[in-house]
């Protein structure tokens, strides 16, 4: 150590005159450059002029520098920063308490930012004030360690308060950008460009930043979680304000641009000038389009039931959807929100089974645009399926749904045949039709199942539409029974023998299942034809107002027979009906239905003529009512020989066309429609 200190004094001056002249020089040097470094305060006006490097501070700093105590020198300089900050941070609170006082008192958030512009340019004077004369040193190091000094020492005395203020500030900002950014023009989506945004795209925007001194300050990267969350919100702004325009063209690629010109292009101007920062903001980006996508998926996610409501009115919203579920890939999410949804809205006792069908129809359809592999809407599906299997009138839906609905015409024209034992091919629960299930290895199309597919799943060729609702049951067998009813009953109602309609349906059902399957149809169809065939005959013999259904009653659904005696005039045309046929043909008798079939009636009363359509038990109560004006219930019952519901029902019915009222002591046939209002 000894030896050490010797050196170190080796060319110290010496005792002598011109020693003492170099001990005098210098220590007037270290004073005036003392002098120049010292941090002045600025909020005075002596202190507040710039310094100036005049001769003398230079060759004084020569002389420092020199004698090699340029280290000792910066770092007495960089102890007196420290012990002087509280300067800056009392000059800085005089602004924190005018942010606090805007903030509490519910001031217009613009006045936040020329606060918060004024305190960013004190807070660079100040810098700049205590920073400039290191220049005198001529060593760029020190003055990168003095800033790094600096911003580390502003940071840890900036009250806890600041990033809240900053915020603010950075909102305001990215809500006053240029109208051509914040809304950049939509037709730019119309020429062709759609393809190209399928992330956030950069269509490049000079923008200056709401303060140069945010970056020469160190407020970034020091709060870059701060202008992070601006643009997160304002991504969730645009995702919200995008989404709720409708469901009618998708909103994904407006969102995107808009996010790519606005929010992309602001932040890219915080670092205006900065290489490095522009370069790792790319990265950023496609997180921006991930946020956005995500924020669109929550969104759309939540309205899921509604789409599928909406469907197929709402494909646009499914196609964004589905970008959005490839992108972040949450699958299980759409799956627990839509199981809710249903469970919550659908899945209860007050919803009509017509509905329900209706609603699991759409989700098919829409869960395979989604997810064409089909393990979404298996995981869907599944308590859906359960829950009409335990309704008992399932069955009945899904015929009507088969014969009159207008959403599985198509399915019928364009689809296979169904085969039996669809349950078991039906692994899936949502229509998978083809074949055993048994994976074919060879196939070199071939494909692993996704990873999310239950243990149970099977992919394969997606069944159609009514494969799937047939698969719910077991058996097709009930459905085929319920398609026979069905038909019954309405060729039980057809007028004149035109089955034109009823024949196209049955043939398109033949399709689906089978010629066999259908063959008590066939039979059907055939006692519809015959009928016309023998009531043509009928009516060349006699002229009859009654046109009978004739039908094999081995082939057609059990009808319950009724108790209804019919007045004589009806009786009557029954019998001369049966008569003609039985002349027609000697080895059958007709055993007519009294309560099925329709009755055209023309009432001609005092004042009016009422022609209606009625059944058997309506006519034969109004036509009691020709040989007498009153007739009380038990009158009518005796007569008919039927229940006393039948017969209020069919007097309410007349009531309804102001034929009939109701006197207390009996029923009296209005003849003139005055004596209704008495």
């Amino acid at each position: 150590m000894a030896l050490i200190s010797a050196l170190n004094d080796w060319n110290l001056p010496s005792t002598s005159a011109q020693g003492a002249r170099q001990y005098e020089q210098l220590a007037h040097a270290l004073k005036v450059a003392r002098q120049y470094l010292y941090p002045r305060d600025i909020s005075t006006s002596r202190s507040a002029a710039k310094p100036v490097e005049t001769p003398d501070v230079t060759a004084a700093f020569q002389l420092v520098l020199r004698d090699g105590r340029g280290s000792t020198l910066y770092s007495e300089f960089m102890d007196a920063v420290e012990a002087r900050f509280y300067l800056i941070t009392q000059d800085a609170q005089r602004y924190i308490d005018q942010l606090n006082v805007s903030h509490a008192e519910d001031v217009d958030e613009e006045l936040v930012a020329p606060i918060m512009t004024e305190m960013l340019e004190r807070l660079a004077v100040w810098q700049r004030a205590w920073g400039v004369p290191l220049r005198a040193f001529g060593d760029s190091k020190l003055i990168g360690s003095f800033t790094s000094t600096f911003h580390s020492l502003l940071h840890s005395t900036l009250p806890s308060i600041f990033p809240e203020h900053l915020l603010i500030f950075l909102q305001i900002s990215l809500n006053n950008l240029p109208k051509h950014l914040i809304n950049p023009d939509p037709s730019e989506l119309t020429h062709g460009n759609q393809q190209m945004f399928q992330s956030v795209p950069l269509n490049y925007h000079k923008v200056s930043p709401p303060s140069p001194h945010l970056s020469r300050l160190g407020i970034f990267p020091r709060f870059s979680g701060t202008l992070s969350k601006v643009a997160y919100k304002e991504i969730e702004r645009i995702a919200k304000e995008e989404s709720e325009k409708g469901w009618d063209v998708r909103r994904l690629t407006r969102a995107r641009q808009r996010v790519g010109d606005g929010v992309a292009n602001w932040l890219s101007g915080m670092f205006e000038g900065n290489d490095f920062a522009q370069a790792a903001l790319r990265p950023m980006f496609s997180r921006f389009d991930y946020y956005l996508c995500k924020c669109f998926f929550d969104i759309r996610t939540d309205e899921l039931f509604d789409i599928i409501v909406d469907f197929p009115d709402s494909m646009a919203a499914l196609e964004d959807l589905k970008e959005c579920l490839f992108k972040v890939d949450q699958r299980l999410e759409l799956v627990n929100k839509l199981n809710a949804a249903n469970l919550k809205r659908l899945l209860h006792p007050g919803a009509e089974t017509k509905l329900v069908l209706s609603l699991y129809i759409s989700t098919i359809r829409a869960l395979r645009i989604l997810d064409p592999p089909g393990v979404l809407l298996h995981k869907v599906a599944s308590p859906i399926r359960k829950h009409l299997r335990d309704r008992p009138d399932t069955i009945k839906c899904i015929v009507a749904a088969l014969v009159e609905g207008e959403e599985l015409g198509d399915e019928n024209e364009n689809a296979g045949l169904i085969k039996e034992g669809l349950e078991d091919n039906d692994r899936n629960g949502v229509g998978n039709n083809d074949g055993d299930g048994i994976e074919d290895w060879s196939d070199p199309k071939w494909e692993p199942e996704p990873v999310d597919a239950a243990p149970e799943f099977r992919s394969g060729k997606a069944g159609d539409i009514v494969s799937t609702l047939v698969s719910i049951y077991q058996s097709r067998e009930v459905i085929i029974k319920e398609l026979q009813v069905l038909l019954a009953t309405r060729l039980l109602a057809v007028k004149d023998y035109d089955a034109v309609k009823e024949i196209r349906t049955i043939e398109l059902l033949k399709l689906r299942f089978g010629e066999q399957a259908l063959h008590v149809c066939d039979v059907m169809l055939k006692d519809m034809a015959d009928s016309k065939r023998i009531d043509d005959h009928v009516q060349g013999d006699i002229r009859s107002d009654v046109h009978p259904l004739v039908i094999s009653k081995m082939f057609w659904p059990n009808i319950p027979g009724t108790s209804l005696h019919l007045p004589p005039k009806l009786l009557r045309a029954q019998q001369e009906y049966e008569a003609a046929f039985h002349h027609f043909k000697p080895d059958k008798h007709l055993r007519f239905l009294q309560s099925l079939g329709t009755v055209h009636m023309s009432l001609e009363l005092e004042d009016r003529v009422i022609e209606v359509e009625a059944n058997p038990v309506q006519a034969s109560i109004i036509e009691l009512f020709e040989g007498k004006n009153i007739l009380t219930i038990e009158e009518l019952k005796e007569s008919l020989q039927i229940t006393d519901n039948l017969i209020k029902d069919a007097l309410s019915w007349w009531r309804e066309k102001g034929v009939l009222k109701d006197e207390g002591n009996g029923w009296r046939l209005l003849e003139v429609a005055k004596e209704e209002e008495s």
